[in-house]
């Protein structure tokens, strides 16, 4: 492995903020501790100690973004452009459809394109969620959804990895097959030792970042990695969620500290429920938004007839529960769930998934 000491750090994100959008974990002014992943430009101090409140999913799928832009126009060609970053073109004949009034057409602007960008300092769990959202929104193979925007984003992403040494109570990614030597989703992976950092290239995005000046040639051994708590059989619950759909009565028992705030889903790395919604600028411009929603809203199943398939809370947290670890694994093959404990850090009713998981495994055992 190479070494990077620590006082080189700012000059090693400096070069990479020299050719790319550079993401890190950062304390927020005046938020009495509270770490998130902001833009880092130089001079900006990092936060490599604590745990950020939410993930940096953000950086693949942002809070609210715009999927395209346009107007109502008489004359010229319509559709200008394409839709997505990567400007795949609209036919034409798809214009017509929809004209406003007589004469009038649609002009469609495609989005922004995606920068380049390096995400600095995620754990192992946050780089290995962006693997498991590539298996719904980027499939470039022609198998499967292809997004165009995230896909853009994705191939210009960089992850650069912070192992973990230490965790805390709420992590439980030891769950999973590799835990925190998990590797998935990361290009370059740091190890912290004395003085520094002792530097793994994963991929070969990572490998050439290896040959900057900033690291050089180390002997030492990486640390031995954080041991976090673990769910025994978490890959069982694909089978036996499905049995356990009819009985309300034990997801009304488990969720019934839920209050419905939100947070487990948007500070999860791999939850990805979104709303698309058009934006007006007076009346004959506007954007077509997509933001960031989440299941365990009342209003997010709700039809327009008013029916809701979803009407309880105790429906809404047994598809939560079945999405992660029975839905998901079958139709994309993997869990959504990294093991980050986020959402049991961020819980004002402290209700822990782990629990939940444990009791339907145990319910299972019963039958």
């Amino acid at each position: 492995m190479k070494f990077i000491s620590s006082e080189k750090i700012p000059g090693f994100l400096e070069a990479l903020s020299a050719r790319s959008t550079v993401w890190a974990p950062r304390e927020l002014t005046g938020s009495g501790g509270t770490v998130m992943f902001e833009r880092w430009r130089p001079g900006d101090p990092i936060d490599l100690e604590h745990y950020s409140s939410l993930s940096a999913k953000d950086v693949v799928l942002p809070r609210t973004e715009k999927l395209f832009g346009y107007t109502y126009a008489f004359g010229g060609s319509p559709f200008s452009g394409g839709l997505g970053a990567s400007g795949t073109a609209v036919a034409a004949s798809d214009s017509d459809q929809a004209p406003a009034t007589s004469g009038e057409q649609i002009v469609i602007k495609p989005a922004e394109p995606a920068p380049s960008t390096v995400l600095f300092g995620v754990r192992a769990c946050d780089a290995k969620s962006i693997q498991v959202l590539d298996a719904l929104f980027n499939n470039p193979g022609g198998e499967g959804y292809n997004d165009p925007q995230y896909s853009a984003r994705r191939e210009g992403l960089t992850v650069i990895t912070l192992a973990c040494t230490t965790c805390d109570d709420a992590c439980f990614c030891s769950s999973f097959e590799n835990g925190a030597s998990e590797k998935a989703g990361s290009d370059l992976i740091l190890y912290p030792v004395d003085g520094g950092f002792l530097a793994e290239g994963v991929t070969g995005k990572g490998g050439e970042l290896l040959s900057e000046p900033f690291f050089e040639e180390s002997e030492l051994a990486p640390p031995p990695l954080a041991e976090t708590a673990v769910i025994e059989g978490l890959e069982r619950l694909q089978e036996i969620l499905p049995g356990l759909f009819d009985d309300l009565d034990f997801w009304e028992r488990v969720s019934e500290r839920c209050v419905s705030c939100g947070f487990c889903t948007y500070g999860c790395p791999t939850c990805h429920c979104f709303n698309i919604h058009d934006e007006m600028q007076g009346d004959r411009e506007g954007e077509r938004l997509r933001s960031w929603d989440a299941c365990m809203f009342a209003l997010y199943t709700q039809e327009t007839s008013g029916h809701n398939p979803r009407p309880t809370l105790a429906h809404r947290y047994r598809n939560r529960i079945n999405h992660k670890f029975s839905y998901y694994p079958e139709n994309q093959g993997e869990i959504l769930c990294t093991g980050c404990g986020r959402c049991i850090r961020g819980c004002p009713a402290a209700l822990d998934i782990r629990d939940v998981l444990r009791d339907a495994l145990k319910a299972a055992r019963k039958e």
